[in-house]
């Protein structure tokens, strides 16, 4: 077992109001699978991906992570934990636009000790995701794909145990979003494990598992291959 989350609830208070935005998830995920995540917009896809991605506490229950319940780490640990593990991929890239695609991607090496030669293995990752012929343009000098696509190749410079997307395609065209989730099938045939949140039915019905929630809850479950 990967992850596993026990009962997790997440709630925010806003004013008087008091938000559940997860209520009670109970969740496995084993190493190398790929599992979409589908809901509308306010169903809690984010908010899982935050908690299991350690950037948000969980308010209520437990995470745990290659069997060590993390739920109520130090904010350092929990930051460790993240640099050395988990890789992130947003919607909107969240590039640097002062430094390269090979800075961009090198940066990540900056919070980890994984990486001994960060400039090689920022060149073999963009080459892997097809960019080798724009490693010193910048961010504006890229297309909405190819920013993508330096994105995935930052979020795999310390080797993560997971990969979680958010809404990864949400900025792209049609076409260049099948060439964004090829990617993220050739990784996960590598053995990369994948969380991926989006409104595309046509890319979550990719994955393996597909988890469909509303209102803070896991609904409904559709398993294949597994």
């Amino acid at each position: 077992m990967l992850i596993e989350l026990i009962d997790v609830h997440k709630y925010y208070v806003t004013g008087l109001t008091t938000i559940k935005a997860l209520n009670g998830i109970s969740l496995k995920i084993n190493k190398g699978e790929f599992v979409s995540i589908v809901g509308p917009s306010g169903s809690g896809k984010t908010t899982l991906l935050n908690v299991i991605g350690l950037l948000d506490r969980p308010t209520k229950g437990k995470i745990i992570l290659e069997n060590k319940d993390v739920s109520r780490l130090s904010d350092d640990e929990l930051s460790s934990l993240r640099a050395e593990k988990i890789g992130f991929i947003f919607q909107t890239f969240n590039l640097i636009p002062n430094l390269t695609a090979k800075e961009n991607v090198e940066l990540a090496s900056a919070f980890s000790n994984k990486v001994r030669d960060p400039e090689k293995k920022a060149l073999e990752l963009l080459k892997m995701v097809g960019l080798e012929d724009r490693v010193n343009h910048k961010p504006s000098q890229l297309s909405g794909g190819e920013q993508q696509r330096v994105a995935i190749a930052r979020a795999l410079m310390n080797d993560p145990i997971i990969l979680l997307a958010d809404e990864p395609t949400g900025n792209l065209d049609s076409k260049t979003s099948l060439e964004v989730l090829e990617i993220f099938k050739s990784l996960n045939k590598k053995g990369v494990t994948i969380l991926l949140a989006t409104h595309n039915m046509a890319l979550a019905e990719e994955a393996n598992r597909i988890l469909y929630m509303k209102d803070g809850r896991i609904e409904n479950e559709v398993k294949e291959g597994y």
